[in-house]
């Protein structure tokens, strides 16, 4: 059921959030001594997420060879990590040049791999590895290793959450173990002391005698505390680099060593640069005894503010999304919670807005989601530049944003951030040759008023938010108490639409065409109707606007399709030819597997003639997205249905729209015919309907023909087919070929 089908995503995407967190703080808590230990538990996460055999990481060595350095097994998987050490990493391998431009590598079928991949495809089958994606491990813009999944029971079709998490994880990797090798560089320079003179450039060394004065201040020292050679020679040791407060232990502790051999040890320490700014760094000390007797200090400084940096990162890459780098979820909720403080303390009002773009997804599906990517990266920083400095935006989800707007002392104080929030994402945004905009719908609850947890406020604003949407988006919807009940209702109708479409409680009902002048009969046009167990026969109106963007809209759509062939076939069987208009919706057409399911459900009913076949389209839904509908129409036609554009004049009704659009039929909406008779406006429209429809060589049909006077009107008109209660309401399948053969022709008009 639709509202299972949410909770289970709103539940995995929770899992893969916790995982993220459960991970980054593995990492940010590991040492040098239980790194790796951390790391094999985190790939055992990984694999148990993704429900992969094996999880692993590979590291390289010398440029050209692959060491096995982690590996996590399931339960009766054959380990491979002992003998995939020294790999070379061949230049004619497919893997290898990918891996080396730093992209993913996806085999979902190594078995049906092509001939080019057939060194790569033995290696892979040689280890019983069906399915496989690893991504490449990146530092400093250099390919280090690579951290991968693979399936060994199961073939498997990774996903894009899959995807993001390995990479997510890769990233975490990489910064951990080039910390632990920064810090085992520290351990290795600290046994070379006695070699100073051959350290590496990088790695700042001094020489102080007994009275702590600087006699030795190299290359690396200059950069990182910022004395010259010439400035540092000769001053003590406290003046240039010890801070105020702690000089006296400084000279303490050097003068224990040298009278009384009391080392100094190797440890993180916080000295000065010459402008005076804190530096961290790891300080290994080396007393030294010359030929003449003289005691000699020597220090081995080596800058920890990378190292520190990395460990700042990792603990971003835990708390900010990615791609945005706008506080993720987790942020959110602290900043949430400590907003909501701030509220109750000033007695001020604190709002929640809910945002999800409208139309996101079709330009995904369209475009790629590199081009998505880039759209999401420009809108999120235009969405927080019209925010004030102490609001917070924050994104959740893949075309989900929250904002929280504090310090207000009137509801309405919240309007004119809420309409900056929708103008700046409806903006047109360029992505490489594609000019693309989508609109927003905004939730929005407010604090104290709504007086509930964190996570209920942004489950209310989020139910506002589904409000907007049906209002018809680009719009905000403030939450109240009506909404929840609304958003309550809205869920168990989808739950009983769900219930009855899998047990038969969905029914066509048809409606003849015909020519009004000579009585023909044309068709119909296939209507869907409910069998609702409590309420009776239900039209589309009814319940179609609540599966509006639902997963249902399609299923529907499907479900109608092929009931509708289905019944041509039987008519068809039976010696009656009906041929049959059939409705379908935007998002359904705009799906990317419309065309190949059109293309089945016509081979599947072999008896019905695809020129019958008629498919109805809302002319607003065609002319929303002009470029992508378009080709998929001709795709369509091609396959031999026609076309027809719906409630023709609703829309924008444009001259450049008509010539581009491959239609074969408009239906003049029964919004004009209704009003013919008196109304001299909807009289001239339809005669341009018509006029346009003559210029184009259009077939035309007038919905809502409800009087003889109608049918009588619209032929002076010129216009002769019609439909509409006052030729025949819809009626069952049984009914149909009766009504032809005994009513039709005793109609009069």
């Amino acid at each position: 059921m639709e509202s299972d089908s949410n909770d289970r995503l709103l539940s995995q995407r929770y899992k893969l959030e916790r995982l993220i967190s459960r991970i980054s703080s593995k990492i940010v808590m590991s040492s040098d001594t239980n790194l790796d230990e951390n790391i094999e538990c985190c790939l055992r996460w990984l694999a148990e997420f993704t429900q992969s055999d094996r999880s692993y990481l590979f590291q390289i060595r010398e440029e050209v060879f692959a060491d096995n350095t982690h590996e996590w097994c399931m339960p009766g998987i054959t380990a491979q990590k002992s003998e995939l050490q020294g790999l070379e990493l061949r230049e004619d391998l497919h893997f290898v040049r990918q891996m080396r431009a730093q992209q993913e590598v996806n085999y979902s079928d190594v078995p049906a791999l092509p001939d080019a991949y057939q060194i790569e495809k033995e290696i892979l089958m040689s280890q019983g590895i069906l399915s496989l994606l690893t991504v490449p491990m990146v530092s400093n813009r250099s390919f280090v290793g690579f951290i991968g999944i693979d399936a060994v029971v199961t073939k498997r079709t990774w996903s894009q959450d899959e995807v993001y998490l390995l990479k997510l994880c890769g990233e975490m990797f990489t910064h951990a173990l080039e910390h632990k090798r920064s810090a085992e560089i520290i351990k290795s320079s600290e046994a070379r002391l006695r070699c100073i003179f051959e350290k590496i450039p990088t790695i700042a060394v001094q020489g102080y005698d007994h009275q702590r004065r600087v006699f030795l201040w190299n290359k690396a020292s200059e950069l990182l505390y910022g004395y010259s050679h010439d400035e540092a020679v000769g001053r003590r040791l406290e003046e240039l680099i010890i801070p105020v407060e702690a000089r006296e232990a400084v000279i303490e502790e050097i003068t224990r060593w040298l009278d009384q051999d009391q080392e100094i040890p190797s440890g993180e320490l916080t000295l000065l640069h010459k402008d005076g700014s804190p530096l961290r760094v790891f300080s290994s000390h080396v007393m030294h005894t010359t030929v003449t007797g003289e005691r000699e200090l020597y220090c081995v400084d080596v800058d920890l503010m990378p190292l520190k940096n990395a460990q700042l990162e990792l603990e971003r890459l835990a708390h900010f999304d990615p791609l945005t780098g706008l506080p993720n979820r987790i942020l959110l909720s602290d900043r949430l919670a400590q907003m909501m403080t701030s509220s109750r303390r000033t007695h001020q009002i604190l709002a929640v807005a809910y945002l999800d773009l409208d139309g996101f997804t079709l330009i995904n599906d369209q475009y790629g989601h590199s081009v998505g990517d880039r759209m999401l990266q420009y809108l999120a920083e235009k969405m927080k530049e019209m925010l004030r400095e102490d609001d917070t935006l924050a994104r959740i989800g893949g075309d989900e944003f929250v904002a929280v707007l504090g310090g207000m002392s009137e509801i309405q104080d919240c309007e004119p951030v809420l309409r900056r929030l929708l103008a700046a994402a409806s903006e047109t945004v360029r992505v490489n040759e594609h000019q693309l905009s989508v609109s927003a719908s905004i939730g929005v609850t407010f604090y104290p008023l709504d007086d509930v947890a964190p996570d209920q406020l942004l489950r209310h604003a989020d139910q506002a938010m589904y409000l907007a949407k049906q209002a018809g988006k680009d719009r905000y919807q403030l939450f109240d108490i009506q909404l929840e009940a609304a958003i309550r209702q809205k869920q168990e109708t989808l739950k009983a639409i769900s219930k009855g479409l899998k047990s038969g409680q969905f029914v066509l009902y048809y409606q003849p065409k015909i020519n009004m002048q000579t009585l023909a009969f044309e068709g119909a046009e296939a209507l869907i109707r409910w069998q609702h167990p409590q309420d009776g026969l239900l039209t589309p109106y009814a319940f179609l606007p609540v599966t509006q963007g639902h997963q249902l809209e399609l299923e529907i759509g499907e479900w109608v399709l092929n009931t509708a062939l289905q019944q041509m076939q039987v008519w068809s069987l039976n010696g009656f030819d009906c041929p049959l208009s059939i409705n379908i919706a935007a998002q359904q057409i705009q799906f990317p597997g419309f065309v190949d399911q059109l293309k089945l459900a016509l081979k599947k009913y072999p008896h019905v003639p695809p020129q019958h076949v008629q498919l109805e389209i809302l002319e607003t839904s065609a002319l929303e997205d002009i470029a992508s509908v378009t080709p998929i129409l001709s795709q369509c036609r091609d396959l031999g249905v026609s076309l027809a554009l719906d409630d023709f004049g609703t829309g924008y009704s444009s001259l450049t729209y008509l010539k581009r659009l491959p239609i074969d039929c408009l239906k003049i909406d029964q919004g004009f015919v209704r009003d013919i008779i008196g109304d001299a406006d909807d009289l001239s429209i339809i005669q341009g309907v018509l006029g346009l429809a003559k210029a184009f060589n259009l077939h035309v049909i007038a919905e809502g023909v409800e009087t003889s006077a109608h049918c009588r009107q619209l032929l002076a008109l010129g216009c002769l087919s019609g439909q509409g209660y006052g030729i025949a309401r819809p009626m069952p399948a049984c009914e149909l070929p009766g009504w032809v053969c005994n009513v039709l022709p005793t109609l009069c008009f």
